[in-house]
């Protein structure tokens, strides 16, 4: 205050120390190893893996991986893309499994829970359909894209699982490839952690459980909403396919619902349902307490997560 006086400010000492507030850079803590408590982070990131099978074909094989802070209980799932919205049905899977949803997931990149990022990877601008979809689980988001000497061990889970599964790894066929997964998984899952002072990652997610919170959704019943604008021809273009509304909601902004298996579309007091062109199917196979689970686009791509 004295040296604003000294450069002329005559005003209030309330009104600088406001204006001194909204312009200080802000700073948060992140969120280190040492932080780890049962039911608060869990980890999440997209791969690829070119795989080349004994017959000689290859084919590109893209994974979720999902991992636990505390308890390092993992969980990973064979997917068609890295689209938001496999990345949230896959999501909601995961937390299925795990027994509940933790208070914050962190994410390895910025694509493509976010349409902007700065060069450090921090996101400027969220995607609007996954930022609905967190509101809808109750989940706090950070990405943690950090790069070169920032990067801490097991930064990104997808290199990370590429490293510890798929190297050196031969498969038959695709679904070889998640039968194999699943078996190391469940392997991983039930192996002693001295750093836990021998508990394995299955019993430790014992204890996560009674910390995490009810998933509110189930994949199933799970809708993305998308904003739309109902056309000239009283349609609505969602993701290349064009879906029909009353001829009197021409012009009308609305909400379109996206479930696996069908498509609401509600403008002001209008309303339309139909059935996707290609419909998502949500695989949840149950393997005991610990099920394995998450989203496959069609049986020929199974599910790759399994715990003891």
């Amino acid at each position: 205050m004295r040296r604003a006086r000294q450069a002329g400010y005559a005003g209030g000492k309330s009104a600088l120390y406001s204006l001194i507030a909204s312009v200080r850079p802000r700073r948060s803590r992140p969120l280190s190893d040492h932080d780890k408590i049962p039911g608060e982070i869990a980890r999440h990131g997209f791969g690829q893996v070119d795989l080349r099978f004994r017959d000689g074909t290859e084919r590109t094989l893209t994974f979720f991986v999902s991992r636990l802070e505390y308890s390092r209980w993992t969980i990973a799932s064979f997917v068609p893309d890295q689209s938001v919205e496999t990345c949230v049905r896959t999501l909601i899977a995961h937390y299925r499994v795990m027994g509940g949803v933790p208070l914050l997931a962190a994410f390895d990149r910025a694509r493509p829970i976010g349409v902007g990022a700065d060069r450090d990877g921090r996101v400027s601008e969220w995607d609007p359909a996954f930022a609905y979809a967190a509101l809808q689980i109750g989940l706090g988001i950070e990405v943690r894209a950090r790069r070169g000497a920032d990067r801490g061990p097991g930064t990104n889970l997808g290199n990370w699982l590429k490293l510890a599964f798929f190297k050196g790894v031969s498969f038959t066929d695709e679904a070889d490839a998640a039968r194999q997964l699943a078996d190391w998984l469940r392997d991983l899952n039930n192996e002693p952690q001295t750093e836990a002072a021998g508990k394995t990652s299955a019993l430790l997610l014992t204890e996560e459980r009674q910390r995490l919170r009810p998933l509110r959704v189930e994949p199933r019943d799970f809708a993305l909403r998308f904003p739309v604008l109902v056309g000239p021809r009283a349609v609505v273009v969602h993701d290349g396919q064009s879906y029909t509304m009353p001829p009197d909601s021409v012009g009308l902004v609305g909400a379109l619902h996206l479930y696996p298996d069908r498509i609401a579309i509600v403008a002001g007091r209008y309303e339309a349902a139909h059935q996707r062109r290609q419909p998502v199917l949500v695989g949840l196979p149950a393997a005991g307490p610990a099920a394995s689970s998450g989203w496959a686009p069609s049986p020929a791509i199974p599910l790759a997560a399994r715990a003891g």
